[in-house]
């Protein structure tokens, strides 16, 4: 068993070192900085320079918190960068505009692609609202993970809307939180329809010191 599950994981970094480069040769004598904890499944909070950072990885757009797949895509996340280092590479912005640095993450010692496996794997899809270097394979990969019914492709994974709505986590609305999407400039309750695409949990006061106001539709506090 514990030979092939070594193949496995050997097999699944040859295919990313081959399809996307080598990344050894391009972090040689670079700095490899120590993962702290996972938010969801496309942020992490690293240790950079000795300073707690927020990372946003490039490409990927895993399911939000609270939505369908969102805990399993978290997990898996987990599971490749608990306890582990990571080499950063940098697109054409270094932060957006919540502040979040953004990279590609390579596992340190073994150099794994971290942004492409999320994909490969169906714990995310490609995120193609603004271009990025490995866009082309990301979505080769996205589209095999769905032929393959493979994470948020399977059937198995999917959840019908209705319950999806009832899924609203009353405690946290009681406290405050209201949530906010990635484009939108008004702030809404956990299972309001607009939140279908983008769900980011966001204080009240927080959303309305940025400028954000009331959703018509699912009437949150004001």
């Amino acid at each position: 068993m514990k030979l092939v599950t070594t193949l496995s994981v050997s097999f699944i970094v040859l295919v990313s070192l081959v399809s996307l480069g080598n990344p050894q040769e391009k972090f040689e004598g670079k700095t490899a900085y120590h993962v702290i904890r996972v938010i969801d499944g496309d942020n992490v909070v690293i240790n950079l320079d000795g300073e707690d950072t927020n990372l946003r990885l490039i490409g990927v757009d895993a399911p939000e918190l609270g939505l369908p797949y969102s805990n399993d895509a978290k997990q898996f996340l987990a599971n490749l960068l608990i306890g582990e280092e990571v080499y950063l590479e940098y697109g054409d912005e270094l932060k957006d505009k919540y502040g979040r640095t953004l990279a590609y993450v390579y596992r340190s010692p073994d150099h794994f692609f971290v942004n492409c496996e999320i994909v490969r794997q169906g714990y995310g899809r490609a995120y193609t609202k603004y271009p990025f270097k490995y866009m082309e394979e990301f979505l080769s990969y996205e589209q095999k993970a769905k032929e393959h019914k493979k994470g948020l492709w399977s059937v198995k994974s999917e959840t019908p809307k209705q319950e999806v709505k009832k899924a609203a986590p009353v405690e946290k609305e009681k406290s405050g939180t209201v949530y906010i999407t990635r484009t939108g400039k008004k702030y809404h309750l956990a299972g309001c329809r607009y939140l279908a695409k983008s769900m980011i949990p966001i204080s009240l006061e927080e959303a309305k010191q940025r400028g954000y106001g009331p959703c018509s539709v699912c009437g949150p506090p004001q």
